[in-house]
């Protein structure tokens, strides 16, 4: 049977996570996962014209496509907005900006949507390694997670906490901010996913520690996951290539593409 995929967003990691599933041994309409994409919804479809994708611009229109999943692809303001009426629906959803689940009013919708929808929530490892060990740790036991991530400085420079700073001039790393994963999601919405997916697998928001750094010798995005505990200790690292000119790990996508494939795949990993 064909999985008939929706998705929320057609930008950076949007389009990369379609050519994923577009490889010749994991693809769309090849025959072998069983995927075809039924519609894509975007804020604004005229900057989209022409494109092989179905365009839709309202939810209405994404659920008259009749998906059988939908993949968020888009930012922390179009999960908080669509994504409970997609789970409601009785639509299953593979997450990207999960740092919107730091909002406790967030959370409480989808956990409702989903009850009335009788649909689920998935959340995928994204750009970290290390997540699938975390969750399982966190049912042995775990005392402390901490979650350093390090970029180039111009990733950095027009948040608030770099104001006043001139990161361009760096020549050796420099903290940017520091505190928990539940601030960290709100301060840095557009990069700091990665925290909030830490705090939901291991031991909380207040308690994940977060330290962001500008780094002027990276071209990368330099995540580290360290956790201790009962379960023992935990060091999981990744540097990721990002996707053209933005900040987007090209990772999330494979990800976002490996979770869709599980769906449909006889052998599942």
């Amino acid at each position: 049977m064909t999985l008939k995929l929706g998705m929320i967003g057609m930008g950076a990691i949007g389009k990369e996570t379609l050519r994923c599933l577009s490889r010749p041994d994991a693809g769309i309409d090849d025959g072998h996962t069983g995927v075809t994409l039924v519609a894509t919804l975007v804020s604004d479809p005229s900057r989209h014209a022409g494109s092989r994708y179905p365009i839709v611009s309202d939810v209405a229109s994404l659920l008259a496509a009749r998906p059988d999943l939908v993949v968020e692809a888009a930012s922390q303001a179009a999960f908080r907005a669509l994504v409970p009426q997609v789970l409601a629906a009785g639509c299953d959803v593979i997450a990207g900006s999960v740092g919107a689940l730091a909002d406790h009013a967030v959370m409480a919708s989808i956990v409702a949507a989903a009850k009335t929808g009788g649909s689920r929530l998935s959340i995928p490892s994204g750009a970290l390694a290390g997540i699938d060990a975390l969750a399982s740790a966190r049912l042995v036991g775990i005392d402390t997670v901490e979650y350093t991530r390090s970029a180039p400085p111009s990733t950095w420079a027009s948040h608030e906490s770099a104001r006043g700073r001139d990161l361009s001039a760096l020549d050796a790393p420099q903290l940017v901010w520091e505190g928990n994963a539940r601030d960290a999601a709100r301060t840095f919405p557009k990069n700091a996913n990665v925290a909030a997916l830490i705090a939901l697998a291991g031991i909380g928001f207040e308690r994940t520690r977060v330290r962001i750094f500008a780094d002027p010798s990276l071209t990368t995005n330099l995540h580290s996951l360290r956790a201790t505990g009962p379960f023992g200790r935990l060091h999981a690292e990744i540097s990721s290539t990002r996707i053209g000119d933005t900040s987007s790990s090209r990772i999330v996508a494979g990800s976002l593409a490996r979770s869709v494939m599980w769906q449909t795949s006889r052998i599942a990993i």
